[in-house]
């Protein structure tokens, strides 16, 4: 099964939301990209594509940005995602909406 390589870029202004994703990356496991000052970039690798844990940092980046009161705008996630040697897909998301109900 060939190796999937997904990069997660959190862009924003708000350190302290880039610090909150960047050590609940970093305990599930992805390891640091290279970045400017205002993003991070975060590096996994895995031979079978579970798709868990990047849902789980999306949801983190949510729940992070709602906390600490983030602009609307904010925070930009782009995810890259290839998968062997097929074309990349690459994607762009803010938080358009964010509902803690049940």
């Amino acid at each position: 099964m060939p190796t999937v390589q997904i990069e997660f870029t959190v862009i924003s202004q708000n350190e302290a939301l880039l610090r909150l994703v960047r050590e609940f990356a970093e305990g599930l496991g992805w390891t640091r990209g290279s970045s400017p000052p205002s993003a991070i970039s975060l590096l996994q690798s895995e031979q079978t594509p579970g798709g868990n844990d990047l849902l789980n940092l999306l949801a983190y980046t949510a729940l992070s940005a709602a906390k600490i009161g983030a602009e609307s705008s904010e925070p930009l996630c782009r995810i890259r995602y290839r998968e062997g040697q097929a074309s990349e897909v690459r994607l762009g998301l803010r938080i358009a909406e964010f509902d803690l109900g049940g």
